[in-house]
């Protein structure tokens, strides 16, 4: 492996992330990465003119020959829906997707074309998953809220309270599968809380704490996860990861 494309030299922060390909020629190289690819996106100037490229044609056969679904895409596509479409159609929880263009398709606008449908179908991935009802329990009323409405914008169902008594009054109503509590509440503790939450509960709880302290000897086995803070939105999104793994295991 040369480390080049057909640009040039690619940058170090690309050849990290980069695995050898073993197989020879660009024919046998496009079948073998087609053979681990749930879809196929082919980027053109002009989808109305792709038959006028050399190039699709080949793409596209190499792709029915291995069974993966194709989408031809240009600069006027609503990539919200071919994401939409490549979930719908592959009904995969994660999409393993080859985004390509023919070799002489090189155009100004190839390359950010290309990320945006890298970037639709991150986020449509997200947007797709189970959606959880979540309970956020923080006596700092802007910081629930803020919590709450950043999950929301995520797709979820999402409820505060602002201290002990009234997160276990309100679960009972709401039935939570998620709930994050600041362990350090005015009324009682963030163990008396997650105790009794999953004493509620007949089906699984996914429990997370959020905590102002890094010491593990504040940790406590009642939680399934502990963070410290502030919870944002990657915080938030790795508590979700972490419940979609846990909550499918039991």
């Amino acid at each position: 492996m040369q480390g080049r494309d057909e640009l040039g030299v690619l940058p170090a922060e690309i050849l990290r992330d980069l695995k050898r390909c073993s197989t020879t020629g660009v024919r046998n190289a496009l079948r073998a990465t087609l053979s681990d690819a749930d879809a196929l996106i082919i980027a053109v100037p002009k989808v109305r003119q792709m038959n006028q490229v050399a190039g699709v044609e080949m793409l596209r056969a190499s792709a029915r020959a291995a069974g993966v679904r194709q989408w031809v895409v240009d600069p006027t596509s609503d990539l919200g829906e071919v994401g939409a479409q490549i979930y719908r159609a592959t009904a995969a929880a994660h999409i393993r997707a080859l985004v390509t263009g023919p070799r002489r398709t090189r155009w100004l606008e190839g390359e950010e074309l290309g990320r945006g449908i890298v970037l639709e179908l991150a986020t449509q991935a997200r947007t797709a998953r189970r959606k959880y009802r979540v309970l956020v329990v923080d006596d700092e009323k802007i910081i629930a809220q803020s919590a709450c409405r950043l999950l929301r914008a995520l797709g979820h169902t999402c409820v505060t309270a602002f201290d002990g008594a009234a997160a276990l009054s309100l679960a009972s109503e709401f039935n939570p599968d998620v709930a994050i509590l600041n362990v350090r509440l005015p009324d009682l503790s963030g163990d008396e809380v997650a105790r009794r939450l999953r004493e509620q509960r007949s089906s699984p709880l996914f429990l997370a704490a959020i905590t102002g302290s890094v010491d593990a000897t504040e940790r406590s086995n009642a939680f399934d996860r502990h963070v410290v803070m502030p919870a944002t939105a990657s915080v938030l999104q790795e508590l979700l990861d972490d419940a979609d793994f846990l909550l499918a295991a039991v």
